[in-house]
């Protein structure tokens, strides 16, 4: 959890997600607690294996908030408030819905497994996921508004006071640190590309588009296929009901 809030914090005090993934952290918790509670409530038995339930939705849940702010970065800095909030929604719900989906049904057909414990944790972890997919298009969207209208107002995001975007000639280098934000690219409209994404798009991108670069994942990934086929041929299953 506290990788997720540090690594969407940001230098400028405008642009900065650290509250988007404090509340999206905080989303996923209340998804556990609204799926538990009402499978509890409905007297579904609650085993040992249901507790690692909570970590796999964080993973997923976590992961959608991720889509949904890097989704955000993309839209225009100068639109309203409620059309950078449908960009986003359209570029990130796709991968956000196949996602989800995917769990569930993998998680639901779990559900035919004749171990009772394992019902149980197919049952609890689908539900969560499911809970969790609407808790992120609901209430963390909600809160991207919120948080949109602060970014257009150009306000620091912990005081939520209205800052400049360049520092006053009369003002010192800390106030320039802590006390100015707001820029963005004005040939695109958009945020500042982050070093991750300039990495993979002018480095790793190309990188992987060389013809000797191809040819080599080619080989690799036949080798790798190779190996996946051999193990499964001597797998052994030693499965001892009495344990």
């Amino acid at each position: 959890m506290l990788f997720a809030i540090v690594s969407c914090s940001r230098l400028d005090n405008v642009r900065n997600k650290l509250w988007v993934a404090t509340i999206g952290v905080f989303s996923t918790g209340l998804a556990v607690l609204f799926s538990f509670g009402m499978l509890l409530l409905f007297n579904v038995t609650f085993f040992m294996t249901v507790s690692t339930t909570p970590f796999l939705v964080l993973g997923i849940g976590i992961n959608d908030m991720f889509i949904m702010i890097s989704c955000w970065q993309k839209t225009k800095v100068c639109d309203d408030v409620a059309d950078r909030l449908a960009d986003t929604y359209e570029k990130a719900i796709i991968s956000m819905s196949i996602t989800t989906l995917t769990d569930i049904l993998a998680l639901y057909l779990g559900y035919s497994s004749p171990f009772l414990s394992i019902q149980n944790f197919c049952i609890y972890s689908g539900t969560t996921i499911l809970l969790s997919f609407v808790y992120n298009i609901v209430f963390l969207g909600a809160f991207f508004a919120l948080n949109g209208r602060r970014e257009a107002n150009n306000r620091h995001w912990f005081t939520c006071a209205k800052i400049p975007e360049q520092r006053p000639p009369t003002q010192s280098q800390w106030y320039g640190v802590f006390c100015v934000g707001g820029a963005y690219n004005h040939d695109t409209g958009t945020e500042e590309e982050l070093p991750m994404s300039t990495f993979f798009l002018k480095i790793y991108g190309p990188f992987l588009t060389l013809k000797w670069t191809k040819a080599f994942v080619v080989v690799l990934y036949a080798v790798y296929f190779g190996l996946s086929v051999y193990g499964c041929f001597i797998l052994t299953e030693d499965f001892d009901l009495r344990r």
